[in-house]
């Protein structure tokens, strides 16, 4: 016979890790099921997070939320490049899942 589980969790997104976290705690032997190669489901890993993890290195990088304050000027940094973007997003992504 195989393996028996308490809670088998379909998905690996926000509710399918609070089900999984939640279900290991209160002592359930709990398998997690997942179609892709990585935790977290679409809005961490292609959606919403990564989108406006960019956005959001844009504005810093370029400045542009302190420009009221510094003058038109300010930059964080000269030249922002592709490397810098994807730099945040994946930091954000790794925080987001571990």
């Amino acid at each position: 016979m195989g393996t028996v589980y308490d809670l088998i969790v379909i998905g690996s997104g926000p509710a399918g890790q609070r089900a999984a976290i939640y279900g290991s705690k209160m002592g359930k032997k709990v398998a997690l099921v997942e179609m892709r190669e990585v935790v977290g489901g679409a809005c961490i890993n292609t959606g919403t997070i990564p989108s406006k993890t960019m956005r959001e290195a844009v504005l810093h990088l370029s400045g542009y939320n302190y420009k009221s304050i510094y003058g038109m000027n300010y930059r964080v940094k000269e030249r922002i490049t592709m490397a810098d973007l994807a730099f945040r997003v994946q930091h954000v992504i790794k925080t987001e899942i571990d």
